[in-house]
């Protein structure tokens, strides 16, 4: 049997030394008085038996070890924004309001169940929250588990740091086997070394083998009571349903692009620096809704750039087109500019912009397009609120059926553009059909009234929209041969004797031809019906 510990990183032994007394004195060769004595350190107790685990060190002892507070780093010691501003408590939670007020309310109420699965997109919290859920459990300063914990007492700083005993942080992509599962059983026997629980903080859950989930079962139903088990994963769907059903489930939600920016803006103040509102949108909807992701970015423009940051700035550094090439591309459609359509994709192979991302962008113009014709009285709606001038000015320009054409152009030329071995390409033609969008649009609608039967008959009278009334009609009298003969040289078919609706006329002036039937191209004979 494992003892416990051995699997989740636990502090080693240290290697023991000879034991011995203490060592004489040994004279300073240079000085006058003796060296300092060292004293061994001795491998047994007082009452001469083996120590078979070392002692939790305590952070008051080894102030080295303990876990810096995120306000602690100088300058030589530099922390990454996404840990220096890591969410300590449920109240400092972004986006994810709804599952700290529940997890708060279970605290409470005593409501807690033995596991939890925390499932979402990467970087919205769930490894946070599961720690901060570890420290209101196993808190010191209270009695019993609290909804606000203290984050000063060792068992919360050593939880905040990852190094905590009672609460193993294990990797689901490296311990995925089943013996390992079966470390995690025996380990879930012994009780905990100091705090109230003993939890198993199981990352990437998704990557534990069959066999490890079926291990897990019966301990995953019935753990002893002072164990509790805390899962996180991207990818709940690759979690058998044995285990979903053992577990009590939280859906983590993509943190939305206002609330990441204004936290954006709240770091930025703290830090003292200078950043345009606008650079902070665009780094916000750089991380789709990942807080992480963008806070990794805004890192990677404030080491890059000297003074204000500006939106050209963030483009610039992590890569990604701004609003004014999003602008230019809109113009090149409304205008049905096909060179300017290939000049902008040169300009974003030439800087090396991610082509896929330009796609994204443009989708999200021509939604706020969308927005502007359908609620031009809310601004609150648009994802660049700047832009809304323009954008009532493009509108008036893009009809609503182009523009739901166009979006779902860019939808399916986004998928394309992944696996495209021409992305270029796949690009410049897609953007070339929104240039011709209104064209083609007309063409299909010409081909619809075609098929239609009531094309090939006259006008309703009285300026109605309905169809006429058939009236009943006598046999044609046959033709005289001289018309017979006539209809022959031209190729056997017969003119209607009507006046041709409009539609047929414009067709005939746009293709040429002679319109005989709504359902035969020019020149071919109508289909015989019977009399």
């Amino acid at each position: 049997m494992s003892p416990p510990g051995s699997l989740f990183g636990a502090p080693p032994t240290p290697p023991a030394e000879p034991s011995g007394d203490v060592e004489p004195a040994a004279q300073d060769p240079g000085g006058d008085g003796p060296v300092e004595p060292q004293v061994a350190v001795e491998e047994a107790s007082a009452g001469g038996a083996p120590v078979s685990e070392p002692e939790s060190p305590s952070p008051a002892a080894t102030p080295a070890e303990t876990a810096p507070p995120p306000d602690a780093a100088g300058a030589g010691d530099y922390q990454v924004l996404a840990l220096r501003y890591r969410p300590q408590t449920f109240a400092d939670l972004v986006g994810q309001e709804a599952i700290a007020r529940t997890l708060q309310n279970a605290i409470r109420k005593n409501r807690i169940w033995h596991a939890f699965l925390f499932a979402g997109p990467r970087g919205v919290g769930k490894t946070t929250t599961a720690r901060i859920l570890a420290k209101a459990l196993n808190c010191a300063s209270n009695e019993g588990p609290t909804p606000e914990p203290c984050g000063d007492c060792p068992s919360c700083r050593e939880i905040a740091g990852g190094y905590s005993r009672d609460v193993p942080e294990i990797d689901g992509a490296s311990n995925n086997s089943v013996e390992k599962a079966r470390e995690i059983i025996e380990t879930a026997h012994y009780t905990p070394s100091r705090d109230r629980f003993k939890i198993f903080l199981v990352d990437e859950v998704h990557m534990l083998s069959g066999g490890a989930f079926n291990a897990l079962l019966k301990t995953l139903e019935e753990p002893p009571s002072h164990v509790k088990f805390i899962f996180a994963t991207t990818e709940i769907h690759r979690i058998p349903d044995t285990i979903l059903s053992r577990c009590q489930e939280f859906e983590f939600r993509a943190v939305t692009q206002r609330v990441v920016a204004e936290r954006l803006g709240h770091i930025v103040d703290d830090q003292g620096l200078e950043v345009a509102p606008e650079a902070l949108a665009q780094i916000a909807r750089f991380g789709q809704g990942s807080l992480r992701d963008a806070l990794s970015a805004l890192d990677q423009v404030i080491a890059a750039v000297d003074g204000a940051v500006t939106a050209a700035d963030v483009s610039e550094v992590i890569g990604v087109p701004d609003v004014q090439i999003c602008r230019r591309a809109a113009t090149a459609i409304v205008e049905a500019d096909r060179r300017a359509v290939f000049e902008i994709v040169e300009e974003l192979v030439r800087e090396g912009r991610d082509l896929k991302h330009f796609v994204t962008l443009l989708m999200h113009y021509l939604r706020d397009l969308t927005v502007v014709r359908a609620a031009p009285d809310r601004p609150d709606l648009l994802e660049w609120p700047q832009e809304q001038e323009r954008l009532a000015e493009f509108a008036g320009r893009f009809s609503e059926e182009d523009l739901l054409r166009s979006l779902d152009v860019l939808t399916k030329i986004e998928e394309g553009l992944r696996w495209s071995p021409e992305p270029r390409f796949h690009l410049e033609m897609a953007l070339l059909r929104l240039v011709e969008m209104p064209r083609l649009a007309a063409f299909d609608r010409l081909l619809k009234q075609l098929d239609q039967p009531e094309a090939r008959g006259p006008a309703p009278a009285g300026g109605g929209n309905g169809p006429p009334p058939a009236k009943p009609r006598l046999p044609d009298p046959p033709p005289p041969p001289e018309a017979a003969a006539a209809s022959e040289d031209s190729g056997g078919s017969r003119l209607l004797d009507l006046d041709p609706p409009p539609i047929i006329k414009e067709y005939q002036e746009t293709f040429g031809g002679t319109i005989v039937s709504a359902k035969a191209l020019p020149g071919e004979s109508p289909p015989q019906s019977e009399p």
